[in-house]
């Protein structure tokens, strides 16, 4: 006879497998927000009743394996943070990851708040941001700003300059190793440790299945998720998509085109614009005043003024490719950009003395990054292992100097620099074996969105990453800006928003600003980027499809 308190166990055992849990589950701990505000680099607190906050905002604590291919431990444990709006009576739950090293945490506390409406419309869902592993609230790694830097200059063109460069990878790498903790994290905080921290999550808080808004890198983060776990994956909107499988040099060669639409997206601004200072010189001025900028700062550099009686001229070409580089990302501001030629065209550089745009916060995507994509040397031990190394830097630099020599061919600006080489160079010495990159073929219902002329993720890997998914949707917004969910006006948000709410992906059709295309079909081609109006008042407003409002 069957005791009754093994039929319970068996039971508990049961249900326990029917809910996708395991024995390994960990749990939430949900801590006091008021002790647990964000960081003041990313979330300005003035004003805010700490002691009354709204009871839709929650904030948490999971503990998981630092190596999950290891058992939970005491030598074997970061703690991660994340922040989760939560109504009553949720009706799913959507995850969100802005990508790179981006906070994820603190939209929870915006949208609570009140100070962001992107996540309007999805109030009825329980919305959880995780800090990914090894930024801000989760185990933080302690990155230095200075190693990285050195990475800054002229891209290689000889193989001792790129040694000169790995060596600076080595040292920049080893650094952050040492100064992290707990010891070892670094080399686990690639994309396949935070699926699985994803999944943990999921477990604690009993879905089945969940919704997921991947933008940017976020969006491989998402692709992976769903190949490793394909049985939760429930409406998974990739924006804005970094693909996997896609070869280093293919992605360089799109983000050069990317680059080159950018600036002709500013050139185009430019014609539309009376005001703008070169709008008589006709198409192709603004590259025209650029380059002449960039060629004359190579031998005379730029003035920098404190004040309009103290001047000095430190500027130099480089200063003024890497600002304009620079200024095409995220969002960018075409008046700002013109003016800052205008200035230039005089001998004011002062607009391009600011350096690079990275920060402590950006440079924590590296070594995220580096554990997907690097390129592991050998560690030197024996003679062989120094005959393997040397050969390893001679391929190395070959296919770097490859996918150079062919990317400035194509540059039609003479910016000349790309975050793809950049990355190259920065995990050119990673000291760890990457994660193996091949394309994910996924046979889930997805929607995929993106953006002709976003100079962050060219709208080519989105269609690359489309062809490995073949039962998803596509949205093109033919506009600016990286990240369309971030911009609540457009008719590609909308449908967005609709496709998580209701699982139904939005009807194909095509408007002057968006075209939305069904599964297995073909993408018409990129727009010309003088085809479309580049005033936001047209940009960030289009009349939607009657099916998506």
């Amino acid at each position: 006879m069957v005791s009754l308190q093994r039929i319970f166990i068996l039971s508990v055992f049961h249900t326990l497998v029917a809910a996708g849990l395991d024995s390994n589950a960990s749990t939430i701990r949900w801590v006091d927000c008021k002790d647990n505000v964000p960081s003041e680099a990313i979330f300005d607190s003035t004003g805010i009743d700490l002691d009354n906050l709204p009871s839709t905002l929650h904030c948490g604590q999971i503990d998981v394996p630092m190596d999950y291919a290891k058992p939970l431990s005491s030598n074997n444990t970061i703690t991660l943070g994340l922040a989760m709006y939560r109504p009553k009576n949720p009706k799913g739950v959507i995850f969100y990851n802005p990508g790179g090293s981006d906070p994820a945490a603190v939209a929870a506390w915006d949208f609570a708040l009140n100070q962001t409406d992107m996540f309007s419309g999805l109030e009825t869902f329980d919305l959880m941001m995780m800090d990914v592993r090894g930024t801000y609230s989760s185990n933080q790694l302690n990155v230095s700003l200075d190693a990285f830097t050195t990475l800054f200059g002229s891209y290689p063109t000889t193989l001792e300059e790129f040694r000169v460069m790995q060596n600076a990878s080595r040292n920049m790498a080893q650094s952050w190793i040492d100064s992290s903790s707990p010891p070892g994290i670094v080399q686990f905080v690639g994309t396949k440790e935070v699926v699985q921290d994803y999944e943990r999550i999921r477990q604690a808080l009993g879905y089945a299945k969940i919704d997921f808004i991947g933008a940017s890198y976020g969006s491989f983060r998402a692709a992976q998720y769903a190949a490793t776990f394909p049985a939760h994956v429930g409406r998974f909107v990739l924006d804005a998509v970094t693909p996997h499988g896609r070869s280093e040099f293919d992605k360089a060669q799109d983000a050069v085109a990317a680059i080159n639409r950018g600036m002709l997206r500013v050139d185009a601004y430019c014609q539309q614009t009376v005001t703008c200072p070169f709008h008589s010189q006709g198409n192709g001025s603004v590259i025209k005043v650029f380059q002449q900028i960039v060629e004359a700062a190579k031998t005379t550099p730029l003035n920098f003024c404190i004040n309009a009686t103290s001047c000095e001229p430190i500027i130099t070409s480089y200063d003024v490719r890497q600002a304009v580089f620079d200024s095409l990302s995220g969002i960018p501001d075409f008046p700002q950009i013109i003016q800052s030629l205008a200035e230039a065209s005089e001998g004011n550089g002062t607009s391009y003395g600011g350096g690079s745009s990275d920060s402590i916060l950006g440079v924590l995507a590296v070594p995220l990054e580096c554990n997907d994509q690097g390129n592991s040397l050998t560690v030197i031990k024996s003679v062989l292992d120094e005959l393997m190394f040397l050969d390893s830097q001679l391929h190395n630099f070959s296919y770097f100097q490859e996918s150079l020599s062919a990317g400035l061919k194509n540059d039609i600006t003479g910016i000349g620099m790309n975050n793809v080489w950049l990355l190259q160079l920065a995990c050119s010495a990673w000291p760890f074996p990457p994660a193996p990159q091949q394309p994910l073929r996924l046979s889930s219902p997805m929607l995929l969105v993106t953006a002709d002329f976003d100079a962050d993720a060219p709208t080519e890997w989105t269609t690359f990453a489309w062809d490995q998914i073949p039962n998803s949707g596509l949205i093109v917004r033919h506009g600016d800006d990286h990240v369309s969910f971030q911009l609540q006006h457009q008719c590609s948000t909308t449908l967005t928003k609709e496709y998580l709410r209701t699982g139904a992906l939005p009807s194909p059709g095509k408007l002057p600003l968006i075209s939305v295309y069904a599964p297995r079909t073909e993408r018409d081609a990129i727009y010309n980027p003088y085809s479309v109006p580049t005033e936001p008042s047209v940009n960030e407003t289009s009349t939607c499809f009657d099916s998506c409002v």
